[in-house]
């Protein structure tokens, strides 16, 4: 269950290459849309800042009582297609919003449009706060045009007295996973290790990103697109191994009753993030203090290596302010105000932040009732933030691209198309994608 698998917006602007858009925004040294000057006004300004999370209002209204000369003034928006659709149309129409909340695919896709400003002048400060993993999301091509928000990294949760039950060894690696796979379907037949929806393939994404995959790859030339490199088919090998052992549950994350597929014991495991903790905390009523949280297993072992989500605050095109904007992003990400708000489970949006240093926001993370052992749970919290792979990269397309693999998806886990099948469709229709927009774009 990924919070920032992407929305469908359809990218319908054409560039030269992406690597020209990117630099033609940079060329623009953060000015906005209407010709106003990039240098820092004097005098009191207003900010417009689009988002959807809980605890925004009340992270704005701390800026605000402390900023008296620069003010913001907040738009609940829902984001996802909608969301973006919306702002996509307000900045084009020249009456967007000067900040907004932006997952990571958005801001390169935003990026390669001229939608976003490069305010990597502005705040070069905040670089050494966050992990690499979330300053790479915030900065496509080299350039920043958003400062991290949150972070969302994965992890793996198992029900241990279903595994003590079965005498399933906790796997540490997926060569291991496989194996307890195989013994609890020996077993039950009708019990599952891995529930994989059949809307969502941010699980086989997952798989890839950890693997060290880079399905896309901005060069000076354009970008390379590889869905086919020995990391990816290694991550395909795992997945079929899964599908063809009937590891997996199949539950859809649109059924209410999603939650009964683990605590009824039907399924074993999961592969969970931080932004799910405070759900949990009250879907498990039966197995509340049977669960346990590890790193997700590894393709060798002692190699670490994860996946993760991210938010950022993003300085839109148009945009008058752009380094009063930048600094009120570099506020939201790193002040203990704005963090304590949005992290809260119950007023807030449950977040985690994007920083190197997370410890004064761990206390409380996991759910007492849920995990018995915080102290443990927290540490393998702290080191998935940690261990997130930086290779990763996301493309113009991804959201397009994601869009059309989760068409797919449902005759992958019905086992009707292959796992490598699935990486040569999306290879293939990703090249022709981004070539029908005009971006130049190779296999590698």
């Amino acid at each position: 269950m990924d919070r920032n698998a992407p929305g469908r917006l359809r990218r319908t602007v054409a560039v030269a290459t992406a690597v020209s858009a990117l630099t033609a925004v940079a060329a623009c040294g953060g000015g906005s849309g209407n010709g106003d000057s990039a240098a820092k006004a004097t005098g009191k300004v207003t900010l417009t800042f689009w988002g959807q999370e809980n605890g925004m209002p009340q992270a704005v209204a701390a800026w605000n009582k402390n900023h008296p000369d620069i003010q913001v003034k907040f738009t609940k928006v829902t984001l996802g297609d909608t969301g973006y659709q919306k702002i996509t149309a307000a900045v084009k129409a020249g009456n967007g919003p000067c900040t907004a909340e932006l997952n990571a695919q958005q801001v390169v896709t935003y990026a390669a449009q001229g939608m976003v400003q490069d305010v990597t002048q502005y705040v070069g400060a905040y670089k050494d706060t966050f992990t690499e993993a979330a300053w790479k999301a915030a900065s496509p091509g080299g350039r920043t045009y958003a400062v991290p928000e949150s972070a969302s990294p994965n992890f793996f949760a198992y029900r241990t007295d279903l595994f003590e039950k079965y005498g399933l060894a906790v796997p540490t690696t997926w060569e291991e996973f496989i194996a307890a796979g195989q013994k609890l379907v020996k077993a039950n037949p009708k019990l599952k290790l891995m529930n994989y929806a059949p809307e969502d393939p941010s699980g086989f994404v997952g798989l890839n990103w950890e693997a060290g995959a880079t399905w896309y790859k901005q060069e000076s030339n354009g970008w390379k697109i590889n869905f086919l490199s020995p990391e990816s088919l290694k991550a395909a090998g795992v997945l079929q191994k899964m599908v063809d052992g009937k590891m997996l549950s199949s539950v859809s994350y649109t059924d209410p009753g999603i939650w009964k597929t683990w605590d009824d014991g039907g399924t074993l495991s999961m592969t969970t993030s931080t932004w799910q903790l405070p759900i949990y905390s009250k879907v498990f009523p039966k197995s509340d203090g049977n669960w346990a949280i590890i790193p997700v297993p590894q393709y060798a072992a002692g190699q670490a290596s994860t996946d993760s989500g991210y938010n950022t605050v993003g300085v839109m095109k148009g945009c008058k302010y752009p380094q009063q904007a930048a600094e009120f992003g570099g506020w939201m990400g790193t002040s203990p105000t704005a963090l304590k708000l949005l992290a809260d489970p119950v007023n807030g949006a449950g977040w985690f932040p994007a920083l190197k240093d997370v410890s004064p926001y761990l206390k409380g993370i996991t759910p007492k009732k849920m995990i018995p052992d915080s102290t443990a749970a927290t540490q393998v919290v702290t080191k998935a933030a940690a261990e997130v792979n930086t290779t990763w990269e996301f493309g113009p397309d991804y959201a397009t691209m994601y869009t059309k693999m989760a068409s797919y998806w449902p005759q992958v886990l019905a086992g009707k198309m292959s796992a490598v099948d699935l990486l040569k469709t999306m290879q293939a229709f990703v090249l022709n994608d981004l070539k029908s927009q005009g971006i130049s774009a190779s296999a590698g």
